[in-house]
């Protein structure tokens, strides 16, 4: 049939927006030969029924070369369709499906993770401690900074408490064929899964965020609608595109696009001034870069569109150490995407019934204390905070700080995160007495001793008052 010609094939492509992307990708893939990029690819999805509005594979279908990127040469094949062909790894774009696990758990947008050095002991093997891109530990973080500025210490130690196998059972039903929920992989991958140590398909990976744009929805990706013959007869039509099946509850969806689309949150990581940052339209992105820098990812959405762009090495060869989702997948992403809202209608992401507003302490979450700076956040009905946070310790009627964490995968009974705490406290904070609270009991026991002594006749005890300092704002 296909040899005799004569088919019409109507298929799911905005031919402006192909031809745009497939430019846009050739461009950028030049401007980033500094970063030693030899390819790219991008993939442009209508969120709410999986029609692919665009597919650029590669950065050049007909070119096929070697490119000397400074005596390292970096081998290129144009007609390799990296979105659909390709087996890459996410780096941090994979961490949006960890915190959505985290939210189905109970956790929140203002649950606290302590960003501080963490030991994971490997058994027969050297110990696993989780870096920041930025090298630093930023201590008290809550959820919606470390997943907005991509920190990878709190997103393993959130992955520690909540389990591997959830994680890729969460993946796995968002689409994600690679990330298969068995004993087997939760084994292989560990917790660096949540730092992107597992390969994906580019198109599945894309589309599986589809979940966080259409409020939870998984839809399957469809490039095809109608085939007919030179006759007219159709040969196949793609009738049913209410092709979705509910992966995520649309409150933890939203939750996790308006984390992703607060500039406030990212500004750890990113600054105010990135290309992630688009004015006047509500865009949830997120981007990934591998450790080894063969992967850069940037990945973002509105309700009705999103796109996915990806920069690497068809040879799997190593980028630039300076190249990353912002510098390498982000020019090309940002550049698509403003393509593509050109001719669609702006939408915002809108609050499902099952979401609520609060205020919360600016700092360590809970409810305000007062005094204290305070800040909004959006919760799943029933998970809002019902107390102050833990971490105050009031003492004379002063609030003091006491950090501690519970060390999960501990089993020798050493508590290895709560060093790592003990470890920032003493080298940022060490003689600031509000990160070193009285000893309560000891205390206490110290005022009850006193008064159960007996005085003598002349003499009048009185319990000797503990420094109180006043708490800074």
């Amino acid at each position: 049939m296909v040899e005799n010609g004569g088919l019409q094939v109507t298929t799911t492509l905005d031919y402006k927006l192909e031809s745009k992307a497939e430019d846009i990708v050739k461009e950028e893939v030049g401007l980033a030969r500094n970063l030693r990029v030899g390819n790219g690819a991008s993939v442009v999805i209508d969120p709410n029924n999986g029609q692919i509005l665009a597919m650029v594979g590669s950065k050049d279908f007909f070119a096929s070369d070697t490119t000397d990127y400074n005596g390292k040469k970096v081998e290129f094949e144009g007609m390799f369709n990296v979105i659909t062909q390709g087996k890459r790894q996410p780096g941090s774009a994979i961490k949006p499906v960890m915190y959505a696990t985290a939210l189905q758990r109970g956790y929140t947008a203002a649950s606290l993770i302590m960003d501080t050095k963490t030991v994971f002991p490997n058994q027969g093997g050297k110990d696993y401690v989780p870096v920041n891109y930025d090298g630093k530990y930023h201590g008290p973080v809550q959820v919606r900074f470390a997943l907005g500025s991509s920190l990878n210490v709190p997103a393993v130690k959130m992955l520690a408490q909540i389990g591997i196998k959830n994680m890729l059972t969460t993946a796995y039903n968002m689409g994600i064929t690679t990330l298969v929920p068995t004993d087997e992989n939760t084994s292989r991958f560990g917790l660096s899964i949540t730092l992107g140590g597992g390969d994906v398909i580019p198109l599945e990976f894309a589309n599986s965020y589809s979940a966080f744009a259409n409020g939870g929805y998984k839809v399957d990706p469809i490039s095809i609608l109608k085939v007919t013959d030179r006759n007219g007869r159709v040969l196949y039509e793609n009738r049913d595109q209410s092709n979705k099946k509910k992966v995520l509850d649309s409150g933890i969806a939203f939750i996790i696009s308006h984390i992703l689309l607060d500039n406030n949150a990212r500004l750890i990581t990113f600054g105010p001034n990135s290309y992630l940052n688009i004015q006047g339209r509500q865009i949830a992105v997120k981007t990934g870069t591998t450790d080894d820098k063969r992967d850069n990812w940037t990945i973002g959405w509105t309700p009705n569109i999103l796109v996915a762009s990806w920069v690497g090495n068809n040879d799997n060869s190593e980028m630039g150490q300076i190249a990353s989702g912002v510098t390498g997948a982000a020019p090309i992403w940002r550049r698509i995407i403003l393509e593509a809202m050109k001719e669609r209608p702006a939408l915002d992401f809108q609050k499902p019934d099952n979401v609520l507003a609060g205020t919360v302490d600016s700092f360590v979450g809970g409810i305000p204390v007062e005094g204290k700076p305070t800040r909004s956040e959006y919760f799943i009905k029933g998970t809002e905070p019902q107390s102050i946070s833990p971490i105050y310790i009031n003492y004379d009627n002063k609030y003091f700080y006491k950090f501690t964490e519970k060390d999960p995968v501990s089993t020798d009974g050493t508590n290895r995160w709560q060093q790592g705490i003990d470890e920032w406290i003493n080298q940022n904070y060490k003689d600031d007495p509000l990160y070193h609270p009285p000893d309560i009991k000891k205390e206490e026991n110290k005022d009850k001793k006193n008064e159960e002594s007996t005085p003598t006749p002349t003499t009048e005890l009185t319990p000797t008052e503990t420094p109180t300092p006043t708490p800074e704002d």
